[in-house]
């Protein structure tokens, strides 16, 4: 009988990625800070050739921006990233919550449910992250109840920018209104109402997007220009 296979310990290049990637999603490092090739391998205890491969795998992803002479910046929440990510999120979350109206099953049903009694059971006890961690699940059962594999890829792609914004709203004060939201939503497809369930859904992106434009217009929006030009791309 063969001994059991040991785990595959992740690379150092990895371990660097997931670990700088985490520190920047929960603003530990800010939006625009410039990181240090030496600081991060002393803070991480890796070698400094791993965390150069991490920070570029991160810029393809668009966490970070790499200055010639200058160093590694994490890169800034503008006002252009936040108007597209979430017109993609209105457009395919929306599409997904009516295709999943149609597909749900009672254990797809008892599985969303559950998840939002945890949110809400974490958010009750104050611990928000924890109640945000469960409360996104939601999202991530509609994509795959749409089951469109490009759909998956396409929310794959957007996924760190979701993550940034969903956990910047968490820290202004929106995490309870957007679980009732989410209690609404899953209401609706409850009840198996598509149309009700993705005007619920426009309506909860809309207002993430709300808030995250409030927090970042005064850097974003210098004139008043650049205001009407926002009003037009959000009529």
């Amino acid at each position: 009988m063969k001994p059991p296979a040991r785990p595959v310990k992740a690379s150092l290049r990895q371990q660097g990625y997931d670990e700088i990637k985490r520190r920047i999603l929960d603003s530990h490092y800010a939006p625009g800070t410039i990181l240090s090739e030496n600081q991060l391998a002393e803070e991480l205890q890796i070698g400094r050739t791993p965390v150069r491969e991490a920070l570029r795998d991160l810029a393809g992803g668009g966490l970070v921006q790499i200055m010639p002479q200058r160093g590694v910046m994490v890169t800034q929440l503008t006002l252009h990233d936040i108007v597209e990510v979430y017109q993609l999120r209105e457009q395919l979350e929306c599409f997904a919550v009516r295709l999943a109206a149609l597909q749900m099953t009672p254990e797809d049903a008892a599985g969303m449910q559950a998840d939002h009694a945890r949110a809400v059971s974490s958010m009750t006890r104050g611990r928000l992250r924890e109640a945000y961690d469960h409360s996104v699940l939601l999202h991530h059962r509609l994509i795959t109840l749409a089951r469109n594999s490009r759909l998956t890829q396409f929310m794959g792609q957007l996924g760190d920018q979701v993550h940034r914004f969903g956990l910047l709203t968490l820290r202004n004060g929106r995490a309870s209104t957007a679980l009732d939201e989410h209690a609404a939503i899953i209401a609706a497809l409850l009840k198996g109402d598509g149309p009700e369930a993705e005007d619920l859904m426009r309506r909860h992106l809309r207002a993430d997007r709300a808030m995250v434009l409030r927090l970042t217009l005064p850097a974003s929006l210098p004139d008043d220009a650049a205001r009407l030009e926002l009003e037009h791309v959000l009529a």
